[in-house]
């Protein structure tokens, strides 16, 4: 089977959760060209999603309503709430996320990810071992972990470690089965590393996006 045949896992989870303050404001704000940046990472993903889910906070949920209301309908977004109200950061969103997931596999990436590409996203799940909990990339000695598949067995664990207060999603990986899919496989595919990228300045917004501005 070639990967661009490759059944892919059928949820999307757009964690938006961040306050963004090393970029002076929310994220899902943020504007390219009049288009919102959320839509344009909706718009890298829905090719290959069926069930597109957006993970916020209980603060986010006024603005999501009124200002996201048009992105929510059009791609028939599914908003998911964080089950605590605390800003636990993207290991809460993910545990929501598989919470609300109509299957067991889901694919993971921020609101601030512009450029995923669907042929990394294939390969990834592709070279990924699925008898795992996890298949993340790990490039250049780091794992990608808000560009990452996660199963719904992860949940037992990460729930016990939001409890503990342990929120950082990279300390779930030493509780269940991860499977790490390094730089080799994704060395085929022209400017892969541009799928992993994120904004978190505004440089980060000029030198991947063009000038963005806030959305008002």
């Amino acid at each position: 089977m070639s990967i661009a045949n490759e059944t892919l896992p059928r949820t999307t989870l757009i964690l938006a959760g961040g306050q963004g303050t090393r970029i002076g404001g929310e994220k899902l704000a943020l504007a390219v060209d009049s288009e919102l940046l959320l839509s344009r990472v909706v718009r890298s993903i829905i090719s290959f999603s069926e069930e597109i889910l957006l993970s916020v906070t209980t603060s986010q949920i006024p603005y999501v309503s009124s200002v996201l209301s048009g992105i929510i309908s059009q791609y028939g977004i599914r908003v998911v709430q964080d089950s605590i109200p605390m800003r636990a950061g993207p290991l809460l969103g993910i545990v929501s996320g598989l919470e609300a997931s109509s299957s067991e596999w889901m694919f993971v990436c921020a609101c601030d990810m512009p450029v995923i590409s669907e042929a990394v996203v294939r390969t990834l799940w592709k070279s990924g071992d699925k008898s795992s909990s996890v298949i993340v990339p790990f490039i250049d000695g780091f794992y990608q972990p808000l560009h990452a598949f996660y199963n719904r067995s992860c949940l037992p664990e990460a729930r016990i470690l939001l409890q503990e207060g342990r929120r950082k999603t990279t300390t779930l990986y030493d509780k269940v089965h991860v499977s790490p899919v390094e730089d080799g496989c994704f060395s085929h595919l022209p400017a892969y590393r541009r799928s992993f990228e994120n904004i978190n300045s505004m440089a980060d917004i000029e030198r991947m996006t063009g000038p963005i501005q806030a959305d008002r």
